[in-house]
């Protein structure tokens, strides 16, 4: 069943003329999420884009794809809003709702010499940040590095963080194509963003740093 409805889909964007695709990011936050006793602020900067050729290096609109049976790209999958933007506030939200002050730096990375009034730095890089539609399927994949440092850049956690979610039943069921893409990416990002702000070891930090 699955096999057939992503070669329905598949056919269906060829027929039509491989035209891009355009799926919208919106962040629901978590309402699981409980607050720290003591939170400690930090700043989240611009997260790095590693993504490499899936990515079409560099395009911040680009996140993911249609594909053939041969790995051919048929359609790219875009976002109007560039994606690095969007995350950095995502994760801002998902802290304020740890009971954590964040102060977002949505315009740069990160860089040891620069700046910050925090006593902590959030910084991550970005492995995957797509949602794909193969021949063997579909899938929404976020993943990356999770990096916390001190005022003094001294790096204080690294952490590898991934959302790989295939859709659920009920998303099968009812749902497709173009909207089904949109939806399970948006899932893939929220169980990142709270991946990252539940993440044990950080929560350690962000709890007893000074």
């Amino acid at each position: 069943m699955t096999f057939a409805r992503a070669a329905l889909v598949l056919l269906a964007v060829l027929l039509a003329g491989c035209a891009d695709l355009k799926v919208n990011l919106h962040y629901a936050p978590d309402t699981k999420i409980e607050a720290l006793a003591t939170g400690v602020p930090v700043t989240v900067f611009r997260f790095v884009d590693a993504r490499g050729g899936e990515g079409d290096k560099g395009d911040v609109y680009r996140v993911g794809g249609v594909y053939n049976g041969y790995g051919m790209r048929l359609s790219k999958i875009l976002s109007p809003t560039p994606w690095p933007d969007l995350l950095v506030q995502d994760l801002g939200a998902a802290l304020t709702q740890r009971g954590v002050q964040s102060t977002l730096v949505a315009d740069r990375t990160y860089d040891k010499g620069s700046a910050v009034s925090t006593p902590l730095v959030l910084t991550v890089e970005i492995r995957n940040f797509s949602t794909e539609n193969r021949w063997a399927g579909y899938l929404a994949h976020v993943s990356g590095i999770v990096r916390l440092y001190d005022q003094s850049g001294t790096l204080l956690s690294e952490r590898p963080i991934s959302a790989r979610l295939r859709p659920t039943e009920d998303e099968f069921k009812t749902i497709t194509g173009q909207q089904l893409l949109e939806q399970m990416l948006n899932r893939a990002v929220a169980e990142f963003v709270r991946q990252v702000v539940t993440d044990p070891e950080l929560s350690q930090l962000l709890v007893a740093a000074r």
